[in-house]
């Protein structure tokens, strides 16, 4: 919830079992005429940098957001549960992307990211294609396309292909550039 009262904005997160208000001023830090942290593309757009500055109020400093878990900011938000799913290894559900699809359907907050434990060389191959590991992306569609394949030697076939569009928080030029990509 944000209320605006000359200046003053009102946050409230879910933290330890019970909603906190954070109350801020509508001083944001800037270099050179521009936000230095959290902006939107819209110049006029204030939200996200607010949103930011509170969250570090809660937190102690702007320092204290580098890093942590996606799950845990998005429970502070909302005041919601998250599910957590590893998918590498036994314990990914065979179902996950069924998952998935419920969630995105409902309309909730999901994210993922790359294991930290990765090799140097899974590291530089995920870099190349435009991924970082220990880096938050946002989910923001999952669809399942059918794909007809037509050749003259065979008969047609589909092939069902399994899609989750993943935003960059950071907005910039490092995107996916593998199959699928913009490119």
């Amino acid at each position: 919830m944000l209320v605006l009262l000359q200046g003053i904005f009102h946050f409230r997160f879910w933290q330890y079992g019970k909603w906190v208000d954070v109350v801020i001023d509508d001083r944001l830090p800037t270099a050179k005429g521009q936000l230095v942290l959290m902006h939107s593309a819209e110049n006029n757009e204030f939200w996200s940098a607010l949103l930011e500055k509170a969250y570090a109020k809660l937190h102690g400093s702007y320092k204290a957001l580098v890093g942590g878990h996606t799950a845990e900011a998005m429970e502070d938000f909302t005041g919601g549960l998250s599910e957590h799913y590893l998918v590498q290894g036994e314990s990914c559900p065979a179902n996950l992307f069924s998952i998935l699809q419920t969630a995105y359907h409902r309309g909730s907050f999901i994210g993922c990211a790359i294991n930290a434990k990765a090799t140097y060389q899974q590291r530089v191959a995920l870099q190349l294609k435009g991924l970082f590991d220990q880096h938050a992306y946002s989910i923001t569609s999952v669809k399942q396309v059918v794909q007809i394949n037509r050749s003259e030697e065979q008969q047609d076939f589909e092939d069902t292909i399994k899609l989750i569009r993943i935003r960059n928080p950071w907005g910039n030029e490092k995107e996916w550039n593998g199959p699928w990509s913009d490119r």
